[in-house]
């Protein structure tokens, strides 16, 4: 019989599986640990080579700026997981999928003021774009916590409920899968460098981290849920903006200037940035009272609201004051800034009647109403 003491004297035994495990999230950790850093210094790089601007450059190169901020904030939320929570996969998958996807961007840019020439640019970004997208969809399938074929069969969606596509999403989910869709959509961008098939590749990886995400909300686990509706809010305010802004630049008048419609444009871009920034740590960092379908239902509510009215200010302004300026014989910005202040006036209203249509549509989140919910404020790391 073996004696206990020498079991105790032994020390702690560790399973194979557990020694590789430990293996695996040590060399993830240091993984991001360096990629984020070096991909934080070389957006230092890239700031400091942006200033000064000459004059023609100038609004290229804010808009530059603006965009590597925000890679840094990214880079730098990245490293915090690594260095607080490295020992979680879900929290190392997306720590790595957010290192080399922002961190290709920041290469890009450094390479565009740096004036390196082919092949070095082109391979450096193509490796990167393979490593990205392959990371991306695991991070999708490993967080905020990993689906397994259990759940994509019980899933309420067409992929649970369809034989065929519940096969393919849980084919998909064996690792090999997303290195094998990223290294065919690398070679398809190699051999075709046209952006009328390298868009539809982007968009179709995109659509396939979807996909993985949008099981996990549909699934039972309440603190999952949370978690991808943080993302979903940030996709959704990014599109939101985006439209407006957009709609914006279309609306100015011809005789508006080069540079202020790049102002103008430059507004939106860095709060589109700072939204999905403080979206992305709150799905990985937060996990308190405040709802995230919540925010997204008010979202929903002011971007139908405020689209409806711009609309409605287009359509029937035009009317009204034309008709105003032939029967008053008044000035025509009188005519606008009169109609203007009746539609500010009218906003009100009709912002609680979109409301309230919407919430018939809206995500549900039955968990803000469970006081163990409503009763944990504290940060989360994992």
């Amino acid at each position: 019989m073996t004696d206990r003491r020498d079991n105790a004297n032994n020390g702690p035994h560790f399973q194979p599986g557990q020694d590789m495990a430990s293996s695996r999230f040590a060399f993830g950790r240091l993984l991001v640990l360096a990629g984020s850093s070096a991909g934080i210094i070389a957006a230092l790089v890239a700031l400091a080579l942006s200033w000064p601007a000459p004059p023609e450059l100038y609004m290229a190169r804010l808009s530059d700026s603006a965009s590597i901020t925000i890679c840094l904030l990214v880079l730098g939320i990245a490293l915090l997981i690594a260095w607080r929570a490295g020992n979680h996969a879900p929290n190392m998958a997306i720590a790595l999928s957010f290192t080399f996807v922002y961190g290709s961007v920041v290469v890009t840019l450094l390479f565009d003021k740096l004036h390196v020439m082919p092949p070095i640019g082109p391979i450096v970004q193509l490796l990167l774009f393979f490593l990205g997208s392959a990371l991306y969809i695991r991070s999708s399938q490993l967080f905020p916590r990993r689906l397994t074929a259990a759940d994509i069969a019980s899933s309420p969606t067409i992929w649970g409920k369809s034989p065929p596509l519940q096969q393919a999403a849980t084919l998909l989910l064996h690792p090999a899968g997303a290195w094998i869709i990223s290294a065919t959509a690398s070679a398809v961008i190699l051999f075709v460098a046209d952006i009328r098939v390298i868009a539809p590749t982007t968009m179709a990886i995109t659509a396939i981290g979807i996909l993985y995400f949008y099981i996990t909300l549909r699934g039972s686990d309440v603190e999952a849920r949370h978690k991808v509706l943080w993302f979903f809010e940030a996709a959704l305010a990014a599109a939101i903006i985006t439209v407006f802004a957009g709609a914006i630049d279309l609306a100015l008048p011809d005789s508006t200037t080069p540079n202020v419609r790049a102002v103008i444009q430059q507004i939106f871009g860095i709060a589109r940035g700072l939204i999905m920034v403080t979206c992305f740590a709150a799905a990985v960092f937060y996990a308190g009272v405040i709802s995230p379908a919540l925010i997204v239902r008010k979202t929903l509510v002011y971007a139908a609201t405020v689209g409806l009215l711009v609309f409605l200010c287009a359509v029937i302004e035009i009317y009204i004051a034309h008709s105003l300026i032939h029967a008053l014989h008044v000035n025509d910005r009188f005519a606008s800034a009169v109609l203007g202040a009746i539609f500010g006036f009218a906003f009100h209203p009709l912002k609680h009647r979109v409301e309230h249509f919407l919430k018939r549509f809206a995500p549900k989140d039955k968990a803000v109403l469970e006081p163990a919910a409503i009763a944990k404020p504290e940060v989360e790391y994992g």
